[in-house]
């Protein structure tokens, strides 16, 4: 195994997902508006500092590239997924500060979509290439947080 297989960016599915919540918020508008900045805030920054320590550690962050070493410091001491957290946060954020409860509704699908579509292959690609080094990881880090 030479690569995970992810065929497409995951952002991908937040951001079709996203447009087709506001598509259909737009039909149906809803009012919301709570603490979005925070959470888009949030979520650049934890996003940021994943990508500032990917490459740091030298290995790639786009999916369909093979890891060149397991990264366990940074964001990644907290979740094995920081970057799918930080674009979930910042897509619920989205949501709420342009008040689309359609986009909110098709979060979890987004979340679904990325752990079947991406999640999984990422993984199992870890596990090939790294063994009980990433089983260890997995025991001590949890997958979102």
């Amino acid at each position: 195994m030479t690569n995970p297989g992810v065929k497409f960016p995951p952002p991908l599915i937040f951001v079709v997902l996203f447009a087709a919540g506001l598509t259909l918020d737009h039909f149906f508008p809803a009012p919301l508006r709570p603490l979005a900045w925070v959470l888009v805030v949030a979520g650049l920054v934890v996003g940021g500092w994943a990508l500032l320590t990917c490459w740091r550690a030298g290995t790639p962050v786009l999916p369909h590239k093979s890891a060149a070493c397991l990264v366990k410091k940074g964001p990644f001491r907290f979740s094995r997924n920081p970057m799918y957290l930080s674009l979930s946060a910042i897509y619920l954020g989205l949501a709420l500060w342009l008040q689309s409860l359609f986009a909110i509704l098709l979060l979890p699908l987004a979340l679904y979509l990325v752990w079947l579509l991406v999640i999984r292959r990422e993984e199992a690609h870890l596990q090939h290439v790294f063994g009980e080094d990433y089983r260890q990881y997995c025991a001590k880090v949890r997958r979102w947080f």
